[in-house]
């Protein structure tokens, strides 16, 4: 599914399956945002790709916005034919690991995969035509990374499971509170930092695409985060009790 010019969903909520992951096609290649979760998502992706006649064997960077499974379990595969994969402090150890990090316990192991590039907070990735700024949002997961284009005459954010917009209501989801290094009070950081830029398109790791004002969804996270999360003050890092339930 084309969303925007060289902009692609290739699995996901539109597809029946549960992660979104994204292919940038440049005049100097192809990079994919996230790998999904199994094979067959795999083979899903390159049939769609098929339509614009493009290869997950032209792919030369792979972007991982965090460690967890549904977003790397095709990681090592997709590194096996070719691309570069880069991923956020404290998460790329996980990805290598394939440690907790990749949440195991849930009941989806992955295969480790090396990380060839930890992005830091404020890089920018040179990658198939893209300058690609990485701004690190941590809380859901300690390395999670958004990956910020201009392209198409819009700021568009990939942002994993930061943040979403569920399609019945349109209004803001935050990630899920289940993985070991989940962080209420780095998250609301997270995302008052975050409500201070001005994004116009959000491409969340699950639900919908937002394609206009996505600055407004940041703002309804940022909001929810404050509303549901914010209890007695607490110091940064502190770790929070929360239901494992899946």
């Amino acid at each position: 599914m084309q969303l925007l010019p060289d902009v692609y969903l290739l699995n996901g909520f539109a597809y029946a399956t549960h992660a979104n992951f994204y292919l940038l096609s440049g005049d100097q290649g192809n990079l994919l945002i996230d790998s999904g979760t199994f094979p067959s998502e795999l083979a899903m992706a390159e049939k769609q790709l098929e339509l614009w006649d493009i290869s997950l064997d032209q792919v030369d960077h792979l972007l991982l916005t965090h460690a967890h499974y549904d977003h790397v379990g095709n990681a090592a595969a997709i590194r096996g034919r070719g691309a570069t994969v880069v991923a956020g402090p404290g998460d790329a150890e996980g990805i290598e690991l394939a440690d907790n990090r990749t949440l195991p316990y849930v009941g989806y192991p992955v295969q480790p995969c090396k990380v060839d590039r930890v992005i830091e907070d404020g890089e920018t990735i040179e990658a198939a035509g893209f300058d690609i700024k990485a701004i690190h949002a941590p809380g859901h997961t300690d390395g999670c990374i958004i990956y910020e284009v201009d392209h198409a005459g819009r700021k568009i954010w990939f942002v994993g499971d930061v943040l979403m917009a569920p399609a019945e209501d349109f209004n803001a989801q935050l990630g899920w509170e289940g993985s070991e290094e989940f962080d209420r009070v780095t998250y609301i950081e997270s995302l008052k930092r975050l409500a201070g830029m001005k994004p116009d398109v959000i491409l969340a790791g699950h639900f919908i695409p937002y394609l206009r004002d996505g600055w407004k969804l940041v703002g309804r996270a940022y909001m929810k985060a404050l509303l549901e999360w914010r209890g007695p003050r607490q110091e940064p890092g502190t770790r929070v009790e929360v239901d494992s339930q899946f």
